[in-house]
């Protein structure tokens, strides 16, 4: 028996003692076990709430709110029953079991969004969409979600899959149908297709990169010379005394992490050791995990003292830190300040010049909500391929290999964009006899 013709139910609420429970039904039999349930007929109910009891034998086990919706107007389009009782723990499992001793059997982890993508009410990039809403923690991350739900993504990929599925439909034409009155796909015309494609693609990802830094935050190291105000930072940053902060040299020894969501970006946050010559060895291993943090980390937040300014060894640091990700910040203004740097006082939570730099730095990753965009590891995993492929394809014309042996990388570039939005294997053979009608 093939699983996804079961009928499924599940707790669509947690099993706590609450106001009301929802137990949610989908396939064949969703209908018939409700109705055996209540003891009336469901058949005229589609998407209309149904007032009733639950019943076991003859006894009454509860008062209950039934949503009926009929295939195809579903979330699996599958028949969906949604069964709302109160939501005590016994009565909630009470009713489940009732529903697993008429038929159904407890549904998998995420099997019905699957069987949406199964019966093609979403694509799978849209079901990852749903499962990020529901842990998404931010308003960053949540606006990313809503953009995958719409199909975003699917609009992204559709005319990069029709382009590239064109050119290898042309080359096939030539080499199966000779008959055919097409023009010659030769090496010289395909290269510059090619070409045009890989720089469509390298966009594609670099645009995504900007995607992952709004879904996943941005990894950030606080770092600096022992009591220039790293902790204190940290402590501002979060609003919270979460670093301990004394005047005490090398009072962090490991890694102090938190997470804050700003206007235009999350961080990470990681408060380090300060950086020094030290003969204590537990805090040369904090010191020697700083470095590695700041190998990791994505943005930099150097911390030097506006009173005393940089001194050789805090040049020499600076000299080892991408400028791409460095952020050169003065901590105790209050003592000295001076125009045209980054100042601030994070004893005093004097940080907003710092917020603002921050949120103006990631000002340029706004388009990710305006425009449909990759933003998880498998859909930039599978372009990344698509990528490969491509340009293994442009190697292969480059060394003057047959058309036919360069089609296969094509082949396989059309193969990962779509596995962006399909689990299905694709027959490209099938999408080129729907396009060109070949064999009437």
């Amino acid at each position: 028996m093939n699983p996804l013709h079961d009928t499924i139910v599940s707790l669509s609420t947690a099993l706590a003692i609450q106001a009301v429970s929802i137990i949610r039904l989908s396939g064949d039999r969703a209908l018939e076990i409700t109705e055996q349930l209540l003891k009336k007929p469901l058949n005229n109910q589609d998407h209309r709430l149904t007032y009733g009891f639950v019943h076991e034998d003859e006894q009454i086990v509860d008062e209950v709110i039934v949503l009926v919706m009929k295939a195809p107007r579903s979330y699996t389009r599958e028949d969906v029953v949604e069964l709302q009782c109160h939501g005590g723990i016994y009565v909630t499992q009470k009713i489940l079991s009732l529903v697993l001793g008429l038929g159904a059997r407890l549904a998998n982890n995420g099997e019905f969004t699957q069987r949406a993508v199964m019966n093609g009410r979403i694509d799978v990039s849209q079901a990852e969409a749903i499962n990020d809403l529901v842990n998404a923690d931010s308003e960053q991350s949540a606006q990313l979600a809503i953009q995958g739900l719409k199909g975003s993504i699917k609009q992204l990929i559709e005319p990069l899959k029709e382009e590239l599925l064109a050119i290898i439909a042309h080359i096939e034409v030539n080499i199966d149908y000779p008959e055919y009155d097409l023009e010659e796909m030769t090496r010289k015309t395909l290269y510059p297709l090619c070409k045009a494609f890989e720089q469509k693609l390298m966009t594609l990802l670099e645009e995504a990169k900007s995607g992952i830094t709004m879904r996943n935050g941005v990894k950030t190291a606080i770092v600096g010379k022992p009591n220039v105000g790293k902790s204190s930072l940290l402590n501002a940053l979060l609003n919270e005394d979460k670093a301990i902060v004394t005047e005490i040299a090398g009072t962090t020894r490991d890694v102090v992490e938190g997470f804050i969501r700003l206007k235009n970006v999350s961080l990470h946050l990681l408060d380090t050791a300060g950086i020094r010559e030290s003969e204590d060895r537990i805090e040369r291993l904090g010191i020697d995990k700083t470095y590695q943090m700041i190998e990791q980390a994505e943005l930099v937040l150097f911390l030097v003292d506006a009173g005393l300014g940089m001194d050789l060894e805090e040049e020499e640091l600076l000299k080892k830190i991408d400028p791409a990700k460095l952020m050169l910040i003065y901590n105790k203004k209050d003592l000295e300040s001076k125009p045209d740097r980054l100042e601030i006082s994070a004893m005093h939570r004097d940080i907003q010049s710092l917020v603002d730099a921050i949120n103006e730095r990631y000002e340029v990753h706004q388009f990710v909500f305006k425009r449909p965009v990759l933003s998880t590891q498998r859909t930039v995993g599978l372009a990344m391929q698509a990528l490969n492929a491509m340009r293994q394809a442009l190697l292969s014309i480059e060394y003057e290999n047959e058309i036919d042996l360069i089609n296969i990388d094509l082949r396989e570039a059309y193969q990962a964009l779509h596995a962006i939005g399909s689990l299905d294997d694709v027959s490209i053979q099938d999408e080129i006899f729907s396009r060109f009608c070949l064999g009437k």
